[in-house]
């Protein structure tokens, strides 16, 4: 399995990067999943076009896409 994996970065508000990111090891009592197709939802939306969902206010880079499918 690849040691990174192209990731869609908001830093905010309309700033959004691709960035390869290192794919975490497992730990004790851990699975490593191998991600198959990353969805962008709604909220994903919100955040890139306002900054914030509700009273959370994204104030450091947050990774976006948690609409998944993968193989474990």
């Amino acid at each position: 399995m690849s040691e990174d994996n192209l990731s869609a970065i908001l830093y905010g508000v309309n700033d959004i990067r691709l960035e390869q990111r290192e794919v975490p090891k497992p730990g004790d009592g851990q699975l490593l999943i191998k991600v198959n197709t990353v969805g962008i939802c709604g909220s994903d939306v919100h955040y890139w076009t306002h900054g914030a969902i509700g009273s959370y206010v994204v104030k450091q880079p947050m990774v976006l896409g948690h609409e998944t499918s993968g193989t474990v």
